[in-house]
This record gives structure tokens, C-alpha cells and sequence, in this order.
């Protein structure tokens, strides 16, 4: 059996064979980056020289190791199978550097590359081993072979791996980019050495042919392929250097170019570049949008002073501007251009744009310019808040309550007309003087309480006191004052608006008191209704007294002196009568709607600004026969009774019409009133109600359901005693937590001079036939409209309440019309009823009554009223025209 040959190592050169192959790894692991980041065919340049010197370094390991392997027997290497092995080694590395390189590396491609580079390394190898010329034959064992192309494909998916995680890494070296670089270099020379395990020399014959082309080992010859090696593996990484570099400089200057577009382009200003021959060179998106123009790319190199040209340009003064005149035309003349005023119009809407120009030079080598920035703002935000600080002044300054400034120490800083025309003060005289000089002795500390609320963050509303006059006259004055503060929050002063109230509250006072005098006549008009009755007693009495002691002298002197004494009580009764608002009117014609609006104008000082008060007036020429001061008083009193009906705000509705009240109308057969024409009144509130038992009582003198000192009791009263002594009458609908309509009428001053009483000629048409359910919680009105009904000709049928109406849908079957109140209890309002019924017979027809006001019923929240509307209190003719128009098909949706 022969015997091989035993083979020794250096392992100096091993240990150099280990280093070069760390120095391969880095260059791997550093060109996988600089692959990635470009394109084109610097990719190729990068692609096949870093495969070059990464294949270069990884055979120069392989053949060094080679060399630290020695024989007992020389060795020589067959110089084109050397550089086939190399070539190897490039397209493994090639391979590598592709795979890297890609911007995705999945499973597969991960483990083709990696069984393509493993396979590359391992023919590299074993090529190299086959390039050996020397005596002997090699035998390799299988499984060592086989072990070393595991390995390989193994140490390439790892390389594979670690630098495609690696090659984002822009610094030229990192601790993970050497730990990886060491790594693979320890692991790369492991295939190597497995496989010069795996062969085995022994003892053979070399024939003189397999000498041709071979040359032998040498030391200088190591050192020169290592010195080539290093120097290449060195010069990658100085390549890489500075093209990291250059990149990094050109990503700079691509970010900065990039920003500097970004803010071009997001400018707000229109940015333009023109040349020194008036060429457009470059502009930006805004110029564009601001002169109106039209993006295309004929305007580059147009003409500057042609395109702008397209967009009249005028001074701000209004006059249109030159060519010549324009910023463009003059800083080619060498004129200064900043912020200069222009007015352009656009050429696309044809709207003014007010700008401000500036053209700066851009010179060249020479000095002189070659090209000129242009820039134009928009300053017509700026001139509008301008413009609205100005007419804000002009408000300030016109308005007719003073408008004050002062600062934290109560020094006067602004003082506009108003104030001059309510304290007298010019405003060269007041400002820069204390804010005291306007308060009264006795209300001097007012200012440092006012200062010490303001200073909490308060702000002082409607404050009513009294300040004095430059003549020193003492006025009512309300106060708003509110704090002015800085940028940081901190309070510098205060600005202060006064309204002068004297007039207001002398009216009020004036108010007031004519309430308290009609209150005390209604006072006095009640004493002497009962003291009056009462006499009437004592009179009677004393009459039957005389009868019975007519024989008896003593006694019937007794009686006269009595009876005398109940004639002075009786006079004296007489003139309390005359002091009350039963006596003493002195009624004339009045236009009934000024009346009204003077009592709106009075009132509307008083309710307070959570009250609004809505008016609807039938006829403007409207006269009614009356007291005008009384008609004022009971209007009075019925809004300031709404008014307390109203305590978290509310609607009250004033409107007026004419009704024809004939005889069969109710209070003029109970002899209230007369028949004939009147202005009716109504006021309607929205407020909590009146109950049942209330209404019964509500005109009562001295009744209320007020709390203790805020009512008397007579304000209904008032009203109802004004409304009978001047011949018309008052009546009262409430609904409680809905509200409350009081009607007046009125007689119309045509009926003045009347012998008799103006009749309205009642009509007797042919009596109708049909089926009409009334509903109604009311029953006296409920038998009313049923006896109106039964004598126009209908067959009626009456219900309480919805529920109740429906019950006797269900039993007496169709129906013609449906007469039915809107508020009544039961849960079902009339609107609900009458989309009931009409569910069940769509040919009904409705008429609703109600004595609110459509308005008034909308703001209750109650459903859309989808018919005609007859206002309570009604008499018959409003009742029997408004039913004969529903059944004619004559009427949609009308209020009577």
C-alpha cells in the first residue's frame, strides 16, 4: 500500500489568508450598499468592479492558504487553470453583489443566490486544487467534499443575509458592518481548509506535459498577489470613500435644491426670474394663481414685459400705469425697486389684486446684472384688515355711546364722539386725565372695584350707576367694561362703553308710575263699588225703617239724619268714582296702530332682552273711539303680565284685524256688547299658562297669582273696566304651560256718530247637509259650534277630546268635516286628531280652532297646522264663512 505524503502548514500565512479574506467580507458587505444606491451604468461599473475586487480578494485567500499548505516535493501551479479559479471567484461575487443589490430578497432569491455563490466559491476552490502540478495524485474523500459545499452555500445565504441588512448603512464603517466583516472572514477560510482536508497526495508521476504553462511558488510571488489584493480590496474602499462622499455631498445639494424649490413653489408670493432681456427664465405656482394666467409652457421665454402686459397694472391711487411706469421696466433702468405699491387686474376674473413689488439684481462676474428676482405680494388681506380697522375707528368714532380706553392706572387713552356727547369732555380735554374725574364723590371706590374684577378675568356688563357731566350735571349711565391685555395675557387696560339711561329710566320712572296711579284708581274704583253696595243696603234698610216708625217722630228724625248721612257717603262715593278709571275718559278717533306702537315702544324698555316681541297689523289705517292714554295703560299691563309669564324668555304677538261682531256673536246677546265692527287686540305670550280656576278669577281686582310684592292683582282688572267703559269688551284663552291670549275690541270710530248701533246684515243662505264632528274641550263652546252647526244644516257629533273623537268615529262610521280645538288634554292634540282621522277618511275636511296664533302654536312645538285656522273667540258670521268656505273647496290654509 502507498503511503501519502504528509502535508505541514504555515500558519503565518494561514493567519494572512484569514485577513484578507475579512478585508473580501468588508468589501462585500460595504458594496452591497454603494450597488444599491445607483443606477444606470454606474451599477454596472459598480457591479462588475466591486465582483473583480471581491472575487480578487476572495481567491487571493484561497490561493495564499494554498501556499501556507507544503509537500515534501516541489509544487507548481498551471498558471490559465490559476486564473479560470479566479474567474470563478468574480462570477461568485458578481452573484452576491446582484442579489444584494435588489430592493427585495425573499426566500427563493435569498436561496438561489446563496446556492450559486456557495457553488462559485466551492469551483474556485477545487479548480485551484486542480491547477496543482507536482508527483503525486490527489484522492478526495466524498464526504469531505461534500461537507465543504455545505459549507460554502451555508457561509454565502449568511454573507447574503448580513449584507443586505447591512447595505443601508451610510457610514463608511460600523461596529456591525466589522463584527460581520470579521465573521465571514473567520467563516470563509473554513471552507478552504475543509477542503484541503478533504484531499489526500499520494506518491504518482508527473508527465513532461503536464509542465507546460506552470510556474512555481515563491515568496515574492505571495507578496505580490497580496500586495495586488490589498491594493485593490484598499482601493474599493477609497472608491467607495469618496463616492459615499460625492453622494452624500449630491444628496445635500438635492435636499437643499429640493427645499429651496419646496419653498419656491409653496411661496405665497409670486417669485419670477427674469434675464436682462426681459426673458422669463423660471416662476413659480403662485404667479400663476395671482396675475389669473393661463399654465402653459409658452410662458417660459416670453416676453416679461409682454406677459405682465396682459394684466392691467394701476398706482394705488387709481391712475393705470405704463410700461415704463411698471417695478420691471424701472430696475432695467437701474432704479431701486422694494415694496412698491401696484394695483394689477387679473387677467382671468378681471378682480384688482393689490400687491407690493420688489426686483432684485442678480449680478454676474462683471458686476452687472444678468438676470432680476421678482417678487409681488398680495397685500389685499392686509389692506381689506386695514381698510376694516379703519371703518371699525369710523364706528367707534360715530357711535352714539361712549366709547372709552384707559390704562391700568385709570388714565384716559381713546375718548370717541360719543363720549364727548355725553359727559361734554373734548377729547384734548379728558385724555390723559384720570378716569375719576367722571365719577361723583360718593362713588369713587367704583373704579378700584371695577379695576380688582377686571384684574380676575371678569367683565363688567351693564353696570348702572351715575357719573357727572362736565357742567356737572349728575347722569344714569350703564357700564360695559372689559379687559385689554397683551400679547402674554397680562392686563394693560380697559376698554369702557357708557350709555347714557337718564331719559331711559325718567321713562321708566314715568312707567311705573302711571302703572301705580291706574292701579290706585282701580283701588278706589273697587272701595267705592263695595262701599256703593253697601249704602245700597243701608238705603233699603233704612227706607223700610222710615215706613215702620211713620207715626213716631223721635224715631223718623233719627232715620232722615241717617238717610242724610248715607247721601253724603253716596256723594262722596261719586267722587271716588271719578278718580277711578271708571269715570273721567275722553275718548277720540286714534290710528290703532300708533297707539300700539307707542305702548311697544314703552314696553320694550322694560321686558328685557330674553323676550321678543313680534307684531302683525290687519289694516295701518285702522281708527278706533277710545282714550288713547287708557288704550296705552291696558296694552301696558296685558305685555307686562306676559312678561311675567315669561320668566326664562319667551315670544309675545301683538296683531290687530276688524271683526263684524253681529247678534248672534255671545257677549253681544248677553248684552255685553254691541253688534257692529271693532278692532280686535290680541296679545299672545308663550308662557307657563293660566289653570281653569285661574281664568275664573283672572279679572278680579286685587287677585293674583303672583308671589308677594311682585303683583296687585288689578292689572286684569284695569284692562277689563277700560274695555267695558269704552264699549268693547275683553276676553281671555289660556292653556296652561302653553300660554296665554287676551283679545280686546275695540269700537271703530266710524261708529261714533252712529243713532244706532252699525248692524251687519245677516245672511240666510240655503241650509247645507252633511256629517260634521266637532271636538272640544270646552264645553260651553264645544254646545256653541254644535247649535251653529245643527242651524247651517249639518248633523253633528261631539267629542271632548281625541280619544273621545275617535271612539265615535269608530261608531257613527264617515264623516264630511272635522271641526276640533288644537290643545286639549287626552294626549292627542288636534293636528295628531285630524292625521287620525284623515288616515282612516282621506276626503275629510278640517277646520281648526284655537285661540293662539299659528306663530305662537309653531313655537309650542306643536305639528305643522296642514289647514285653515278660526281664532278664538269667534263669533257666528267668522264661525258659519269660514265652514261654508272649507266645504266649497274655496279655502287652503288661512287664519280667521
Amino acid at each position: 500500500m502507498t503511503t501519502p505524503f504528509i502535508g505541514t502548514y504555515d500558519y503565518r500565512l494561514v493567519a494572512l489568508s484569514v485577513l484578507i479574506a475579512m478585508l473580501a467580507a468588508y468589501a462585500a458587505l460595504d458594496l452591497g450598499g454603494r450597488v444599491r444606491i445607483v443606477s444606470g451604468r454606474t451599477r454596472v461599473v459598480w457591479l462588475l468592479g466591486g465582483a473583480t475586487a471581491m472575487g480578487t480578494g476572495i481567491w487571493a485567500m484561497h490561493y495564499v492558504g494554498m501556499q501556507a499548505f507544503t509537500l515534501p516535493m516541489p509544487m507548481l501551479y498551471n498558471w490559465p487553470t490559476v486564473l479560470l479559479s479566479q474567474l470563478a471567484a468574480i462570477l461568485a461575487s458578481c452573484v452576491a453583489l446582484f442579489v444584494v443589490s435588489r430592493e427585495t430578497m425573499g426566500t427563493f432569491r435569498t436561496a438561489a443566490g446563496s446556492v450559486a455563490m456557495g457553488l462559485g466559491i466551492v469551483s474556485m476552490h477545487y479548480i485551484g486544487m486542480r491547477a496543482m502540478r507536482l508527483p503525486a495524485r490527489i484522492v478526495y474523500a466524498p464526504g469531505l467534499v461534500l461537507l465543504s459545499m455545505v459549507v460554502a452555500i451555508a457561509i454565502s445565504y449568511v454573507a447574503l443575509r448580513l449584507a443586505f441588512a447591512l447595505k443601508k448603512a451610510d457610514p463608511e464603517w460600523g461596529w456591525r458592518k466589522v463584527g460581520g466583516a470579521v465573521a465571514m472572514g473567520l467563516a470563509i477560510p473554513g471552507m478552504h481548509y475543509i477542503g484541503m482536508a478533504a484531499a489526500t497526495f499520494v506518491p504518482g508521476t508527473l508527465s513532461s506535459n503536464g509542465l507546460r504553462y506552470s510556474i512555481s511558488d515563491s515568496t515574492l510571488g505571495v507578496t505580490g498577489i497580496v500586495t495586488v489584493t490589498v491594493a485593490i480590496l484598499l482601493s474599493v474602499f477609497a472608491s467607495s470613500a469618496v463616492d459615499r462622499h460625492l453622494q452624500g455631498q449630491a444628496r445635500l445639494v438635492a435636499e437643499s435644491r429640493s427645499q429651496l424649490q419646496n419653498v419656491f413653489d409653496n411661496m405665497a408670493e409670486a417669485v419670477l426670474m427674469v434675464d436682462r432681456s426681459g426673458r422669463l427664465i423660471e416662476y413659480n405656482p403662485a404667479t400663476v394663481t395671482m396675475f389669473g394666467l393661463v399654465e402653459q409652457t409658452g410662458l417660459l421665454k416670453s416676453d416679461m414685459t409682454t406677459l405682465m402686459a396682459n394684466s392691467v397694472a394701476y398706482s394705488p391711487t387709481g391712475g393705470k400705469l405704463t410700461v415704463e411706469e411698471r417695478p420691471m421696466s424701472l430696475a432695467f433702468r437701474g432704479i431701486y425697486v422694494k415694496n412698491k405699491e401696484i394695483v394689477y387686474r387679473r387677467k382671468d376674473t378681471g378682480a384688482l389684486l393689490y400687491a407690493e413689488s420688489t426686483v432684485v439684481p442678480v449680478p454676474g462676474d462683471d458686476g452687472k446684472p444678468i438676470r432680476y428676482i421678482v417678487t409681488v405680494r398680495d397685500v389685499g388681506e392686509r389692506r381689506a384688515k386695514d381698510e376694516a380697522l379703519k371703518w371699525l375707528a369710523a364706528i367707534v368714532e360715530s357711535s352714539e355711546d361712549a366709547i372709552v380706553g384707559k390704562d391700568n392706572k385709570g388714565i384716559v387713552t381713546s375718548w370717541n364722539r360719543g363720549a364727548e356727547k355725553i359727559f361734554g369732555y373734548t377729547a384734548a380735554e379728558i385724555i390723559g386725565q384720570s378716569i375719576l374725574r367722571l365719577l361723583p364723590d360718593d362713588r369713587k371706590e367704583e373704579e378700584n372695584e371695577i379695576l380688582r374684577r377686571l384684574h380676575l378675568g371678569e367683565t363688567v356688563d351693564h353696570f348702572a350707576t351715575v357719573r357727572v357731566r362736565k357742567n356737572g350735571e349728575s347722569i344714569h349711565v350703564s357700564l360695559t367694561i372689559s379687559p385689554i391685555r397683551d400679547a402674554d395675557g397680562k392686563l394693560i387696560g380697559a376698554s369702557k362703553i357708557a350709555r347714557d339711561t337718564t331719559e331711559q329710566i325718567r321713562l321708566e320712572r314715568q312707567l311705573h308710575q302711571s302703572q301705580k296711579m291706574e292701579a290706585l284708581g282701580n283701588l278706589t274704583g273697587g272701595v267705592a263699588h263695595d262701599f256703593n253696595n253697601l249704602l245700597g243696603v243701608i238705603f233699603g234698610n233704612l227706607d223700610l225703617l222710615e215706613r215702620l216708625v211713620a207715626q213716631d217722630e223721635a224715631a223718623l228724625k233719627r232715620v232722615h239724619i241717617a238717610q242724610k248721612a248715607a247721601n253724603r257717603g253716596a256723594d262722596l262715593t261719586r267722587r271716588l268714582l271719578a278718580f277711578s278709571s271708571n269715570m273721567g275718559l275722553k275718548p277720540m278717533a286714534l290710528i290703532l296702530d300708533h297707539s300700539i306702537r307707542n305702548a311697544l315702544e314703552l314696553t320694550t324698555r322694560v321686558i328685557g332682552p330674553h323676550i321678543r316681541i313680534t307684531s302683525h297689523f290687519g289694516d295701518d289705517h285702522a281708527q278706533v273711539f277710545v282714550d288713547a292714554s287708557a288704550l296705552e295703560s291696558a296694552l301696558i299691563n296685558v305685555i307686562v303680565n306676559a312678561r311675567d309669564a315669561m320668566p326664562n324668555g319667551g315670544t309675545i304677538t301683538v296683531s290687530t284685524e276688524i271683526s263684524d261682531l253681529e247678534e248672534s256673536y255671545l257677549p253681544v246677546q248677553t248684552g255685553e256688547m254691541k253688534a257692529g265692527r271693532y278692532a280686535r287686540i290680541s296679545v299672545t305670550d308663550t308662557g307657563t299658562g293660566m289653570s281653569r280656576e285661574t281664568l275664573l278669577h283672572a279679572f278680579e281686582p286685587y287677585y293674583t297669582t303672583k308671589p308677594r310684592g311682585k303683583g296687585t292683582g288689578l292689572g286684569l282688572a284695569m284692562v277689563y273696566g277700560f274695555a267695558r267703559q269704552t264699549g268693547g269688551a275683553v276676553k281671555l284663552y289660556s292653556e296652561a304651560g302653553y300660554g296665554t291670549t287676551v283679545t280686546l275690541y275695540l269700537p271703530l270710530a266710524e261708529n261714533r256718530h252712529a243713532v244706532t248701533p252699525h248692524r251687519v246684515e245677516q245672511k240666510h243662505p240655503v241650509n247645507l247637509a252633511g256629517r260634521v264632528l266637532v271636538v272640544d274641550d270646552e264645553l260651553d263652546l264645544l254646545e256653541i259650534a254644535a247649535i251653529y252647526l245643527r242651524d247651517m244644516g249639518y248633523t253633528t257629533y261631539q267629542a271632548e277630546d281625541g280619544p273621545g273623537a275617535l271612539a265615535v268615529i269608530e261608531q257613527a262610521g264617515e264623516m264630511d268635516l272635522l271641526v276640533t280645538d288644537i290643545i286639549m288634554p287626552g294626549g292627542m292634540n288636534g293636528v295628531e286628531l285630524a292625521q287620525q282621522v284623515k288616515q282612516r277618511m282621506p276626503a275629510v275636511k278640517v277646520v281648526y280652532c284655537s285661540g293662539f296664533q299659528a306663530d305662537a302654536l309653531e313655537e309650542q312645538n306643536m305639528p305643522l297646522i296642514d289647514g285653515p285656522l278660526l281664532q278664538k273667540p269667534y263669533h257666528r258670521a267668522e264661525f258659519e264663512g269660514m265652514i261654508r268656505r272649507v266645504m266649497d273647496k274655496t279655502v287652503g290654509q288661512e287664519v280667521v
